[in-house]
C-alpha cells in the first residue's frame, strides 16, 4: 500500500470514530420545517470548526453538494438551581457552533 492510501484510511477512521460523537444533526421543529420548505439541514459542530472545513467534512462523510452555509457560534449558558435557601450555578451547556447549509437539488 502507498503512503497517501494509508494516510487516507487513518483519516478515513479518525472522521468515523472522534468527529462522529461531537457532530450531529439538530431535530428541531423549526429544523425540520426549514428542511422541508427550503432544503436546509442544521448540524451542530465544535467550534474549531471554520466554513471550509465543515463544507469539505460534510461533502466526504454524507455525499452531498453546499450551495449556501451559514454558521453561528452560541455560548455557554448558566445555570442556577435553589435547593433548601441555597443556589447553586453551574454551566448548562459548552459553547457549539450551529451550521445551516442548503442542499443542492437532484
Amino acid at each position: 500500500m502507498s503512503e497517501k492510501r494509508i494516510k487516507f484510511l487513518f483519516y478515513k477512521e479518525y472522521i468515523n470514530k472522534n468527529l462522529s460523537k461531537k457532530i450531529k444533526p439538530l431535530i428541531t421543529e423549526k429544523a425540520i420545517f426549514t428542511n422541508i420548505s427550503n432544503n436546509y439541514y442544521t448540524f451542530i459542530f465544535p467550534i474549531y470548526f471554520n466554513k471550509k472545513e465543515i463544507s469539505k467534512y460534510l461533502q466526504r462523510v454524507y455525499r452531498i453538494k453546499i450551495t449556501k452555509l451559514h454558521t453561528n457560534i452560541y455560548s455557554k449558558k448558566k445555570r442556577n438551581k435553589r435547593i433548601l435557601k441555597k443556589t447553586f450555578s453551574g454551566i448548562k451547556l459548552k459553547k457549539f457552533k450551529k451550521a445551516f447549509f442548503k442542499v443542492k437539488d437532484f
